[in-house]
This record gives structure tokens, sequence and C-alpha cells, in this order.
């Protein structure tokens, strides 16, 4: 699974520094991307508790948006780590969230307006759609409008 570096910091997840040893690279070898690899347990629990902070919700409120019910939420808090799936619908929100921020100038107005109905999302709050891959991409279209300018 990869994640960018950007989604990651929102999440409040710092990278591995373990494998930044001082070894040459060839010449041919391409250089790393903006995609971070992730192992299975990768995301810590806590990054949802990190990110509806951010946001302006619930954690309980965001564990439902990912899909996650009570009863396996308190199962991963114990474990203390997400599974792969979980964790790519959190890494979905979360891109959704930076893409927002980024747009709005930060985390604070960026979660005013996840929170918001808005009629062009079929009335519904854009955070509110984020549960499906459809629906985020819906939002991410949207935001891509507002950062371009075309409001209509």
């Amino acid at each position: 699974m990869k994640a960018s570096r950007p989604t990651l910091a929102a999440l409040g997840v710092a990278e591995k520094r373990a494998d930044y040893r001082a070894t040459r690279r060839p010449a041919t070898a391409p250089p790393s991307g903006p995609l971070v690899e992730l192992t299975a347990r990768a995301l810590p629990f806590t990054a949802v508790a990190t990110l509806a902070g951010r946001v302006g919700v619930e954690p309980d409120a965001l564990l439902a948006i990912v899909g996650l019910p009570p009863r396996t939420a308190a199962r991963r808090k114990r474990d203390r780590f997400l599974k792969p799936d979980e964790a790519d619908r959190l890494l979905r929100v979360a891109r959704v969230v930076e893409e927002s921020a980024r747009v709005f100038g930060g985390y604070g107005k960026a979660g005013t307006w996840l929170r918001a109905r808005h009629p062009l999302l079929g009335g519904e709050a854009p955070l509110a759609l984020l549960g499906s891959d459809a629906g985020a991409k819906a939002v991410s279209d949207e935001l891509i409008r507002i950062d371009y300018g075309d409001f209509a």
C-alpha cells in the first residue's frame, strides 16, 4: 500500500527513517517519488483521533465514515494498528481532507467546509460522502472547481 507524504502528515504519521543509511544509489536508479510504501502495520489507530481532531468531528463519526463498527474499532484500538483495508479507507479520507486544507488554507476552514451541506453534492455534507470511492471523487472534483474559481 502506498500513500503520499502530505496525507501521512495529515494523519500525524511520521515516516520510518530506518532505511535512510548512507548508501550510494546507482546513477541509473530512479529517485524516490512522492509516494511512501506502507507496511501492513504502518498506520496506528491514533491516526483516527488525529484526523478527527483536524476536521473537527468525533472519532466515532470518522470511524463510521471509514466503515469500522464500534466493536471492530475497539479491537483495533487494543491492537494499536488498523488492518490494510481499513487503513486504505482512512487514507482516502485523509487525502481529501489534505486537499481541502490546501484549497481553503487550513484545517479549520477545511473542516467547516467538509461538515456543511452543499447543493452541488446533492445536499449532502462532503464528509458524509467520503465513505465511498465515488463520493470521494465527487468531493475532490468539487474542490478542484473551487480551487480554479468555477463555482457554478
